[in-house]
């Protein structure tokens, strides 16, 4: 099927703690297909992160097969794996990991530059994307400068600006209110879908993912 982007077959995943070993996922199936948005709900300790780690080729399983963009992932050696992570996927978290001494601008654009764009070029996108964000009048402020859901929102520009196929989001707006986490979500909806991206969030918010078409419930 041409739009399927990752298919996971009967997965499993455990940790060893102690003498003891921890199944967190079992016999898990999922198919993501292009433009779809995704939420992975649970209790926390339910396996969310892991399970967003092993779909963005961060961590690995103990037993099932993967398929990603067309390739199995067991044909993949670790090269191959990172320029998957690096060309194929954008990545949110809870905390915004902003780098302190770089304003807004130079925040988004650093991933471009790493990605082989001229600084001009890549300013220009990332101001581009930052007005979309509603943020075009703090592209030169610095993240303690930013509110938290501004810091939030340049945090997805960044994720997004080279333009990856997935977004993998662990708890976007977890630490935010609920008008900012509205307000975040709202942007990241919007770029998503007019982009045709697919979207992986993980999420404590029921309002949210019920705005997802597919839902993946952890216990």
């Amino acid at each position: 099927m041409p739009d399927n982007l990752i298919s996971l077959k009967n997965i499993y995943k455990s940790f060893t703690q102690g003498d003891n070993q921890i199944m967190v996922l079992e016999n898990l199936s999922i198919d993501v297909n292009k433009g779809e948005f995704i939420a992975i709900t649970g209790p926390s300790g339910s396996g969310k992160t892991t399970l967003l780690n092993i779909v963005a080729l961060i961590d690995t399983v103990d037993s099932g097969s993967m398929f990603l963009f067309g390739n199995n992932l067991h044909d993949l050696n670790e090269k191959s794996k990172n320029l998957i992570r690096k060309k194929k996927f954008g990545f949110v978290y809870q905390s915004n990991n902003l780098f302190e001494d770089f304003n807004a601008l130079e925040n988004v654009a650093i991933p471009r530059i790493l990605n082989g764009s001229n600084k001009e070029k890549a300013f220009e996108e990332s101001q581009s994307i930052l007005s979309r964000f509603g943020l075009m009048n703090r592209i030169t402020h610095f993240p303690n400068d930013l509110s938290g859901g501004e810091q939030q929102r340049v945090a997805i520009a960044r994720a997004i600006i080279n333009k990856p196929q997935v977004i993998i989001a662990d708890e976007p707006t977890g630490n935010l209110d609920k008008e900012n986490s509205d307000n975040v979500f709202n942007y990241l909806m919007d770029y998503v879908e007019s982009e045709k991206m697919t979207l992986i969030m993980a999420t404590h918010n029921i309002a949210l993912s019920s705005k997802s078409k597919k839902q993946i419930n952890l216990f």
